[in-house]
């Protein structure tokens, strides 16, 4: 947008400057004053122009970088997909080493998660008691001491 009208004032500058050394104008005054003007116009055209060319060159560039992290992040979430996946396996079947029925499976899954015994008690539609009595019994089949070393078994050695 500013390209545009510079270039036109520009024009004007040159054609007029031109044409009054044609007339043959001797007003040194003028014509330096002419010339100064049309030299500023191509400078600041010039400027104008290298700005743009860089605008565009870091949008280029701006452009490619997004399209390198979107690519990133769609191979960084297939990753996580694969590793939840395998996570999920590895505690599924300890889980049932550990001879635990399905119902504290998923108690065990839920506390993983870090929901409240209140939370799970909810999602499940049990009572809360009842929760806590599959809760007791996931530690006691498990042989731990509760929810922080349920936690710390699965855990503790991936960080």
């Amino acid at each position: 947008m500013v390209l545009l009208p510079l270039a036109y004032f520009l024009l004007i500058n040159a054609l007029a400057f031109v044409q009054d050394i044609n007339e043959g104008y001797h007003d040194n005054l003028h014509l330096f004053n002419e010339g100064l003007i049309l030299l500023l116009t191509i400078v600041a055209t010039t400027i104008v122009w290298k700005e743009i060319k860089a605008g565009y060159r870091n949008e280029k560039s701006l452009k490619k970088s997004i399209q390198r992290l979107d690519l990133d992040n769609l191979n960084y979430s297939k990753q996580v997909k694969i590793l939840k996946h395998e996570l999920f396996q590895v505690v599924s079947a300890q889980l049932e080493d550990w001879l635990l029925s399905k119902s504290e499976q998923e108690v065990a899954i839920l506390l993983l998660k870090g929901l409240s015994l209140d939370e799970i008690s909810q999602i499940r539609k049990t009572k809360e008691k009842t929760t806590r009595q599959q809760a007791s019994a996931i530690y006691k089949k498990s042989n731990l001491k509760g929810r922080h070393e349920l936690s710390a078994f699965f855990f503790e050695d991936l960080l």
